[in-house]
């Protein structure tokens, strides 16, 4: 806390959003992309904050459900600003990518009633759906592995696709099954773990 309350004396929280703006703004590529930002701008630029601080606060986040990134963010502003810190700090580095999403949607908004366009944006959406099947096939690949697991995806396609059931539930009702039936199916061995 000493150490939160020294930083918080050094530069007002206008410069505190004015820094997390301008990485909001510039951070493509996810994680990694955004912790250089945040080293180059706050570890080594200004030493508001420690290497140590940012790996604490990625250590910390990755706990957590939900973007790593946006708490990371928010775990340094909390460090540097307290509670009005973290979420000047949040907001200032979510804003760009919500006000881009905004355009981006109106967009394709505007491009679906244009008939010129709506050739392309078909094209678009078939795209983003390949991907999607691609990203499952791979995954299917590697973890359904015998008529149990195969079992359990086509019946979580079937039940999410015929009912108004959330998502979350279908998961964890597939997660229930799998601990209560693969260890018996596998003749009682170990399940084989995950590798990172």
């Amino acid at each position: 806390m000493e150490q939160q309350s020294q930083s918080a004396g050094r530069f007002s929280t206008l410069t505190l959003g004015q820094i997390f703006l301008r990485i909001g703004a510039v951070a493509f590529g996810g994680i990694g992309a955004a912790l250089a930002l945040i080293d180059r701008e706050l570890v080594r630029k200004r030493q508001w904050l420690t290497a140590e601080d940012v790996t604490e606060a990625l250590t910390y986040t990755k706990l957590l459900p939900g973007s790593t990134v946006v708490q990371v963010v928010s775990y340094l502003g909390y460090k540097l600003g307290g509670w009005f810190g973290s979420a000047i700090a949040t907001a200032a580095f979510v804003l760009p990518s919500a006000l881009l999403m905004l355009l981006l949607a109106a967009a394709y908004v505007a491009a679906t009633k244009l008939p010129a366009l709506y050739p392309g944006v078909n094209g678009l959406t078939a795209v983003v759906v390949g991907i999607l099947l691609a990203t499952t096939y791979r995954l299917g690949k590697t973890n359904i592995t015998g008529y149990f697991t195969l079992g359990i995806a086509l019946g979580s396609v079937i039940v999410g696709a015929s009912f108004d059931i959330h998502a979350a539930l279908i998961v964890i009702a597939a997660g229930i099954l799998g601990m209560c039936f693969l260890p018996m199916l596998r003749g009682g061995q170990k399940l084989q773990e995950v590798k990172p």
